[in-house]
């Protein structure tokens, strides 16, 4: 009777991951449409010069708003997903959100000239000093996003996903519309931020006086590790538009970059979705003392996250059809860039799965050693390739310095936990050979048609890795029991 017992308690745990990553990646997903929309309506309303504008302030507060979370998100999930008692945890988490936000917020807004400035884009200060007040905002809606993970309340993670991409949509557009102006693009940005607030309070209060159990030492063990990890990526998910930016100094560039960057976010959405998800489940089981089956959720999350890569290959096919469908042929140059950081987009969505498996495993040190290997790269190889070959130049430093981080975190999560997925990348590298092929033969549609064309594309690349068995759940290996 008791061997029965872990099967019928593995089932719950196992949907409900399942349940918040669809959730999840489904409500992340509306900014593909509603971002969509939203940079059709900029690219047509303020051109590429006005577009190009919008994009590197919203660009680097965004890079800065995520960067400064970063500081505590990985770390904090962890601690209230291993807390008996999560109330205090979540008030300290709280309080230092506050604290960075704030500190973060002035900073910009005191030196909104010099950054722009810095930024090969002197006009664009009043738009970085508006934003400033995005900064505090956003950290605390992620002080509530990293509760909610870490409690396991993933359907209210997904609500405060889906009104903060919906409102951006509305606020964005109908003031675009009513000014005409990049500040109106703006400060609808900044009540999208608000929106997610709101909500994020409304489905999680959380007490900001109170007794806090987030030590010195929690942090430093701990958090210190994720936050140098988590700011590496951050510089290196954006380095390459400020380094165009301020290499090339043409906002013309920076905007036909920024475009395909747009295009680019599904696999970034899908990391957003599933890594806090699946750490604050492999935390859960390892602390429960279910070691067997937080390897197993590991290996299904690594299996998932690689069957991306036929997806890359399709986009990489059809790069040119969907800039020349989505932006007009202005945006055409955005084509190869596009095919470009997709596929770089998909290493990190892989990167982003086996670190979760990492920082579980509590080898924090060696997720902040991968983190600043891959920023330095990409720095030197922006230095030399952008000068040399441009926008195209930077794309193919992020795509390499993406996949090569994908590559080296799967081997770490082999060697420090034996599991893997090397038949899996396999079957993938097969499968996106013909998926490429015809992607590149779908031209000269409309955007319904394409639409169609690529997701039964998608579709066939599904249908096959069902029958290859990917998704079958996998069974314990000698591999999978070492310690």
């Amino acid at each position: 009777m008791t061997s029965s017992a872990a099967p019928a308690t593995a089932h719950p745990s196992h949907f409900r991951l399942t349940d918040g990553v669809v959730l999840g990646f489904a409500a992340e997903l509306i900014l593909l449409p509603t971002g969509l929309v939203t940079a059709a309506v900029l690219t047509r309303t303020l051109g590429p010069h006005g577009y190009g504008e919008f994009s590197v302030a919203a660009t680097f507060i965004t890079w800065l708003g995520v960067t400064t979370t970063t500081l505590l998100a990985r770390a904090a999930v962890k601690f209230v997903s291993e807390a008996d008692e999560w109330r205090p945890i979540a008030t300290g988490v709280l309080r230092w959100r506050l604290a960075i936000g704030a500190v973060a917020a002035l900073v910009v807004a005191a030196t909104a000239v010099p950054f722009a400035h810095l930024l090969g884009a002197p006009p664009i200060a009043p738009y970085l000093a508006v934003f400033a007040i995005d900064l505090l905002l956003f950290n605390l809606a992620r002080a509530y996003r990293d509760v909610l993970t870490g409690r396991g309340r993933f359907r209210e993670v997904a609500a405060m996903s889906a009104a903060r991409w919906t409102s951006r949509l509305v606020f964005i557009v109908a003031l675009v519309r009513l000014t005409g102006s990049v500040m109106g693009a703006v400060v609808g940005s900044v009540g999208a931020t608000v929106v997610e607030l709101l909500v994020a309070r409304w489905r999680q209060p959380i007490a900001l006086r109170g007794r806090s159990t987030v030590t010195r030492a929690m942090l430093w063990s701990v958090a210190a590790p994720l936050m140098i990890y988590g700011v590496s990526q951050q510089l290196y998910s954006r380095v390459d538009l400020f380094a165009l930016s301020a290499l090339s100094h043409s906002p013309v560039d920076a905007g036909l970059y920024a475009a395909a960057q747009n295009l680019a976010v599904p696999p970034g959405l899908f990391a957003m979705a599933i890594g806090p998800l699946l750490l604050a489940t492999l935390a859960r089981h390892r602390r429960n003392g279910a070691e067997d089956r937080a390897r197993r959720v590991g290996h299904i999350a690594l299996r998932v996250s690689i069957a991306l890569v036929p997806l890359a290959a399709i986009v990489a096919g059809a790069a040119s059809e969907i800039v020349r469908v989505i932006f007009g042929p202005s945006f055409a140059a955005s084509g190869p860039l596009l095919a470009l950081l997709f596929t770089g987009s998909v290493g990190l969505a892989i990167m982003s799965v086996a670190v979760s498996i990492i920082t579980a495993i509590d080898r924090q040190r060696i997720v902040s050693v991968l983190g600043l290997a891959v920023l330095g790269t990409a720095i030197v190889g922006h230095l030399v390739m952008i000068p040399r070959f441009g926008a195209e130049g930077a794309a193919m430093v992020t795509t390499v310095c993406g996949v090569m981080g994908a590559l080296a975190s799967l081997a770490f999560v082999h060697r420090m936990w034996g599991v893997h997925a090397y038949a899996t990348m396999a079957r993938a590298a097969v499968l996106a050979l013909p998926a490429y092929w015809l992607a590149a033969r779908v031209t000269g549609m409309g955007l319904l048609v394409l639409l169609l064309a690529l997701g039964l594309i998608t579709l066939a690349v599904a249908i096959a890795f069902v029958a290859l068995g990917e998704l079958r759940s996998p069974a314990p290996s000698s591999s999978s029991l070492r310690a």
